[in-house]
């Protein structure tokens, strides 16, 4: 198989996912190299195709997804961090990423891209198990997260939630 032809393959194979696709699936599906996919990815990614990279596999990111998307400013403690993102994915919501405030370089931005509960665990479990501090207490632990539901009823669901369990800063 030429190298366009696996390209396009890759990028069809994500498009008829609804879930991430693991290197190893990816690699095992086209019989070439899990460093060969990474290759593809990146050059794919330079093309200019939103795929995101989470710790479970590749997800191309479309348009036809969720598009309606708000952001909620949020302070909490760290070990509040798992039932913040419960209550987003809980309600139907999917954290695109994480934002906070710094004095000296402005605003920082890293993506989570959680949309359920076993996300939201990784996600923690790689919080707890590195040696680095969560970005939210860069900011004072005032941070924001975009959020993307199918309705603003979801969305409003959401921002009720976090504000009962007295997360929101309004």
């Amino acid at each position: 198989m030429d190298v366009e032809k696996r390209r396009t393959q890759i990028l069809e194979t994500l498009q008829n996912s609804k879930i991430p696709v693991s290197g190893d699936t990816l690699s095992n599906q086209l019989g070439v190299s899990r460093q060969i996919i990474v290759q593809d990815i990146a050059v794919l990614k330079a093309s200019n195709y939103d795929i995101l990279s989470t710790n479970r596999g590749y997800l191309l990111y479309t348009d036809t997804q969720s598009n309606i998307v708000r952001i909620f400013n949020v302070s909490h403690d760290t070990n509040q961090i798992r039932d913040e993102l419960y209550c987003i994915v809980d309600f139907g919501g999917f954290v695109k990423n994480v934002i906070v405030h710094h004095e000296v370089y402005g605003s920082i931005t890293a993506n989570l891209n959680l949309s359920s509960r076993r996300d939201v665990d990784a996600f923690v479990k790689k919080v707890e198990n590195s040696n680095a501090v969560p970005l939210k207490v860069l900011g004072g632990d005032i941070h924001s997260h975009t959020v993307e539901a199918d309705s603003e009823l979801i969305l409003d669901e959401i921002e009720k939630q976090l504000d009962e369990l007295g997360f929101l800063i309004k």
